[in-house]
């Protein structure tokens, strides 16, 4: 009877060992799904990243790398002319005034003309054309922090107003 209770007892203990298994087996089922799903998700991932090419993951990274470090050389490269654009910008001529006018009674259609052209501090030139019925002569002026370096006739004072205007 003893060894009846054993095995009736080895056998409850199987069971439960059997269903521990089936348990372990099927949570280790579920786990490999998982990881299957997981790896094709990363192989889908992967491939994306790769575009198609046949290269490995270390060898498009170090592709990238290269082109990231060409691309900040280029940049400071470009950072560098803005600079130099910027710290000369002042000295351009950005500031104009046309004015058109008769300089005589006997020749008409505003053929004579002053120009205005400034810089950002207020430097530049007038120049004027005066145009006649036998020549034309033109004249230039040079301007200094706005101010002329010889007077400047009517016309000549509109174009630097409206220079100073824009």
């Amino acid at each position: 009877m003893t060894q009846n209770a054993i095995m009736h007892v080895s056998l409850q203990q199987l069971s439960s060992i059997v269903a521990i298994m089936a348990a372990a087996i099927t949570l280790l089922f579920v786990g490999l799904i998982y990881s299957v799903v997981r790896i094709n998700r990363l192989n889908s991932r992967l491939k994306a990243l790769l575009r198609g090419t046949s290269a490995d993951l270390e060898s498009v990274l170090a592709d990238h790398m290269n082109t990231v470090e060409s691309t900040v050389h280029r940049m400071d490269l470009l950072e560098q002319a803005v600079a130099i654009l910027q710290a000369k910008q002042p000295l351009c001529l950005r500031y104009g005034g046309l004015e058109r006018y008769d300089a005589f009674q006997d020749v008409g259609g505003q053929q004579s003309f002053s120009l205005v052209l400034l810089d950002e501090r207020g430097d530049g030139l007038v120049m004027s054309s005066v145009h006649s019925r036998s020549d034309v002569r033109v004249y230039a002026k040079s301007i200094e922090n706005g101010q002329p370096s010889h007077k400047l006739s009517g016309e000549e004072q509109k174009a630097l107003a409206a220079a100073r205007a824009r």
